[in-house]
C-alpha cells in the first residue's frame, strides 16, 4: 500500500489557541494582565484610580502654594511692618494679620486714633518715632471716623497679643459730643474678619460678647452679605441656652471661615507690603527685620520751641473760618451737658476698656482738649466745658487706666492745626512727649511745659 503525503482536507482542525489569565501583578498605578505564555495581554489602571491621582497631584499643588504663599507673606510682615506704619491701607485698617505683628514687637508701641493721624504737619508722631530715637517706633492704626467702636474690632481681632502689651488710644472729644455715631464712618471703619476673630476668641467674656453684638447690630450694613457672622451676632445678642448651642454647632464651619479669612489677609497684607517697598524704592539688604536696640537722648526743650515756631508758621497759612457766635457764653451750659451724656460714644469707650481689662492690655488714654473758641461761640462757658473731663477720669478711674487730658491747652491757638480734632505740631510734641515717656515708664515723673 502506497503512503502518499496526508491530505489537509483530512487533517483535524487545530485546537484554537486558549488565553488563560494565569497572573495578575497589580502595581500602584496599573494592573497588568498576563497569559499563560508570560506576555502581558493589557496594562491600564485599575478604575478610579486615575482621577484620585489626579485628585491628590491637585491638592498637592495647592497645598504647597497656601503654604508658600502663607510663609512669604509672614517673611514679608517680619521684615517690613515698619514701612506699613504711615499709611492707610485696607491691610492695616480692616485686617489683623498687621496689626498682630505689631502688637507683637516689643520695639513697636500701636497707637489708635482718628483722624488725626492725617494731617502731615511737622513733627507728627509717626514721622518723629520712624527712625526709633529712642528705641521704638510708632504704629499708628485709624483714619477718619475711627470711634471706640471701630477701634473695638481692631482690638478684639488680636486678642492673643493684648496680654501685658502697652497700646495708646487717642480720643476725640467730637465723637462724645452727639448722641449717635456716624454710620457712613462705622460702616467704612468695621472689619468683618476684626468682628469674627473678636467673637471666637475665648478670651472674652459671654457678657462683653453680648452687649458688643448688641451694639454692632444697629448698623445692619456691617454684617450685610455675611450669614456667618449675621448668625454669630444675633446667637450672642440673644444670650439663651439655644443660642449658645446653635453657636457650638456651626463653630467648625466658622473656624474653617476664619482660617480662610486668615490666609487672604496674610497674602493681602504681604502684597500690600511688597507693594509699599516697591513704590519707595529698593530697601537696603541691611535692613533686615526691623528691631531698633539702640536709642538717644531727645532735646525737648529744643523740641518744643521748634515745634511752637512750625505751629505759629502752619497757623498763619491757615483757612480758618471765622468763628460765628450764636449764643451767649454760659447760655448753653445745661444743653451741652445733656447732649454729651446721652452721646453713645461713651457705651462704646467703656466696651473698650472692659475688653482691655479681659485681655490683660496696659493701654494709656490720651484725650485732645476741647476747642473753648468753637464751643463759647455755641454758648458753652468753662464750668460747662468741665463735665467732659469729669466723667472721662470717672471712668477711666474705674478700669484702672492712666489718663492724660490736655485741659489746659482748650484756649491754645495753634495745639490745633484747624478748628477740628486734628492737632498741629505743638499738638504732636506733647503727644510724642508723652508717648516716650509712656513706653519708658517715666510717665508722670517728667514735667511738661504750659
Amino acid at each position: 500500500m502506497i503512503s502518499g503525503p496526508t491530505s489537509t482536507l483530512d487533517a483535524p482542525p487545530a485546537a484554537p489557541e486558549k488565553v488563560a489569565v494565569t497572573k495578575v501583578a497589580t502595581t500602584n498605578f496599573v494592573s497588568i494582565v498576563s497569559t499563560s505564555s508570560g506576555a502581558p495581554l493589557v496594562a491600564q489602571p485599575p478604575r478610579g484610580h486615575s482621577h484620585l491621582i489626579s485628585l491628590c497631584a491637585a491638592v498637592l499643588v495647592a497645598g504647597s502654594l497656601i503654604t508658600g504663599g502663607y510663609f512669604w507673606a509672614r517673611d514679608i510682615q517680619e521684615r517690613r511692618l515698619h514701612t506699613a506704619a504711615p499709611e492707610f491701607c485696607d491691610a492695616k485698617l480692616h485686617g489683623v494679620a498687621l496689626i498682630r505683628e505689631a502688637l507683637s514687637r516689643p520695639d513697636t508701641l500701636v497707637f489708635f486714633g482718628s483722624s488725626e493721624l492725617i494731617p502731615d504737619v511737622p513733627m507728627k508722631g509717626v514721622d518723629f518715632f520712624s527712625d526709633s530715637p529712642t528705641g521704638f517706633t510708632m504704629f499708628p492704626v485709624g483714619k477718619a471716623g475711627t470711634t471706640a467702636l471701630s477701634v473695638l474690632q481692631k482690638l478684639g481681632g488680636a486678642a492673643e497679643q493684648l496680654e501685658g502689651k502697652k497700646l495708646v488710644l487717642s480720643l476725640s472729644p467730637s465723637f462724645f459730643q452727639t448722641d449717635e455715631v456716624d454710620a457712613k464712618y462705622f460702616e467704612g471703619n468695621s472689619s468683618k474678619l476684626q468682628i469674627k476673630e473678636f467673637f471666637w476668641s475665648d478670651r472674652f467674656s459671654a457678657e462683653l460678647k453680648r452687649d458688643v453684638a448688641v451694639a454692632i447690630l444697629k448698623y445692619p450694613k456691617v454684617i450685610e452679605g455675611d450669614w456667618t457672622l449675621n448668625f454669630t451676632l444675633r446667637r450672642w445678642a440673644g444670650g439663651s441656652s439655644v443660642d449658645r448651642c446653635l453657636l457650638a454647632i456651626i463653630q467648625p464651619y466658622a473656624t474653617l471661615d476664619r482660617m480662610v479669612g486668615r490666609l487672604q489677609d496674610h497674602i493681602e497684607a504681604g502684597l500690600a507690603l511688597k507693594g509699599m517697598v516697591a513704590t519707595e524704592g529698593t530697601v537696603p539688604p541691611s535692613a533686615g527685620r526691623f528691631r531698633p536696640t539702640r536709642g538717644k537722648v531727645l532735646r525737648w526743650d529744643d523740641l518744643f520751641l521748634s515745634a511752637e515756631q512750625q505751629s505759629k508758621a502752619l497757623a498763619a497759612k491757615s483757612r480758618k473760618r471765622p468763628i460765628k457766635v450764636v449764643r451767649a457764653k454760659g447760655t448753653w451750659d445745661k444743653q451741652f451737658a445733656v447732649k454729651m451724656r446721652k452721646a453713645q460714644e461713651w457705651k462704646d469707650f467703656e466696651l473698650v476698656l472692659r475688653l482691655l481689662k479681659e485681655a490683660g492690655a496696659k493701654p494709656l488714654v490720651m484725650s485732645m482738649p476741647l476747642h473753648a473758641d468753637v464751643l463759647e461761640a455755641q454758648g458753652v462757658s468753662e464750668t460747662g466745658r468741665l463735665a467732659y473731663g469729669e466723667r472721662l477720669q470717672e471712668m477711666v478711674r474705674r478700669y484702672g487706666v492712666p489718663l492724660v487730658y490736655f485741659k489746659d491747652h482748650e484756649s491754645d491757638p495753634v495745639f490745633f492745626v484747624d478748628q477740628n480734632d486734628h492737632i498741629g505740631s505743638k499738638g504732636w510734641w506733647y503727644y510724642n512727649r508723652v508717648l516716650d515717656d509712656f513706653y519708658h515708664d517715666k510717665l508722670g515723673k517728667s514735667a511738661l511745659p504750659k
